[in-house]
């Protein structure tokens, strides 16, 4: 399953149109429909942040703004990067650590850390997105509690 099924799921069990959650996102349709589809990046950084919020033990939403809220992700460039940095610190892991966790080159973490991934941009829109659909971001990343990877179907 893709997260952009969870997305079309979620949108159509709140009776909202594509149009209408594009609107709220400032996207056009086609954009919102790219992430339908499954055709977008988020497909890959959303799980890759919620699997950096599970092993630092952080709700999805901090390591994008520190009070959680669309309205205060994205103020500073680099923000996610700064916020996932913090809480790996935090726990006590060192960069080696947490790409050992995550089974990623230590390359990757420093890019997300200098915020130079494009997690930068499809944090704070994943952020938008599960505000709009009026879910939790962990809940779009493992509905059911399974990551999407292992779900079959999401009623």
């Amino acid at each position: 399953m893709k997260l952009g099924d969870v997305l079309r799921k979620e949108r159509e069990r709140r009776k909202l149109s594509v149009e209408e959650v594009a609107s709220r996102l400032a996207l056009t349709a086609d954009e919102y429909n790219e992430m339908e589809t499954g055709n977008s990046p988020l497909e890959e950084w959303g799980p890759q942040l919620g699997r950096v919020a599970i092993k630092l033990g952080t709700p999805t939403s901090r390591l994008i703004s520190e009070a959680g809220k669309s309205a205060d992700a994205g103020q500073v460039a680099g923000q996610c990067g700064m916020l996932i940095r913090h809480h790996r610190e935090r726990r006590g892991f060192g960069q080696s650590e947490l790409a050992e966790m995550l089974e990623v080159p230590v390359a990757k973490i420093v890019s997300i850390e200098n915020g130079e991934s494009p997690l930068e941009t499809y944090g704070p829109l994943l952020l938008r997105v599960a505000e709009v659909l009026e879910q939790p971001v962990f809940n779009l990343l493992y509905p059911c509690g399974l990551p999407l990877e292992k779900l079959n179907d999401y009623p």
